[in-house]
């Protein structure tokens, strides 16, 4: 039963559209189905290692969050803008490099290079300010209802199915993109880039301006 829950909140906690998720999306577009599998499989396992702190180490990760809440919000910030400048930069190049293009994905290095986008995305998850509360939300929830205990095999397995959900709302996205990648014209494709890179800068605007005028503290509903 708490396998199949964690199923369906891992493929729900995925849904929302923030940063990770344009990010992701954007990088979908750009390498394809199999090239951008380190990038599912990234964000999977974050949502599960969340989820396992969240449900064994609950203080300890409340501890952690207080304490480098404004470091880790102004790393995210800056991840933000970089991974939006580095979609501006797609949108510009996107004739010379090939980006995105089927026909042109074995033509240029620069397209198998994903240290970027992997270290993009890890940053914007730790920092982001919804997901460790959604998952001490959900970790609270599953404990105080008998589903999951804060020892044992449970909790590794119920974060394992989180992480499980999270991968195949990923996957499914990925599909699409793929079809659309196959589809879809240069000119699309720099549109594309722009209003994502745009949507990321004023995601991290609001990101760093919400830590000074909405920052309620990760302690305060725990």
């Amino acid at each position: 039963m708490f396998i199949l829950i964690g199923l369906l909140l891992g493929f729900l906690a995925s849904i929302p559209p923030g940063p990770i998720n344009i990010y992701s999306i954007s990088q979908i577009l750009r390498f394809g189905f199999w090239k951008s599998v380190s990038i599912r499989l990234t964000v999977a396992g974050l949502d599960a290692l969340y989820c396992y702190l969240s449900t064994v180490f609950t203080s300890l990760l409340l501890s952690f969050l207080d304490r480098w809440s404004f470091i880790l919000r102004i790393a995210g910030s800056l991840a933000i803008v970089a991974a939006g400048f580095h979609l501006m930069h797609l949108s510009r190049s996107h004739r010379v490099l090939g980006l995105g293009l089927p026909e042109n994905n074995g033509n240029s290095n620069k397209n198998k290079r994903m240290s970027h986008p992997l270290l993009f995305t890890s940053i914007m998850f730790v920092s982001s300010p919804t997901l460790p509360i959604f998952w001490l939300t959900v970790a609270t929830v599953v404990t105080s209802h008998g589903l999951v205990s804060h020892h044992g095999i449970k909790p590794l397995l119920f974060a394992l199915s989180c992480g499980a959900g999270s991968l195949l709302y990923f996957t499914i996205i990925a599909k699409i993109g793929n079809k659309l990648q196959q589809v879809m014209s240069q000119r699309t494709f720099e549109i594309i880039y722009k209003v994502m890179a745009w949507a990321l800068f004023f995601l991290a605007a609001f990101t760093l301006i919400s830590y000074f005028f909405f920052n309620l503290g990760v302690n305060g509903g725990f």
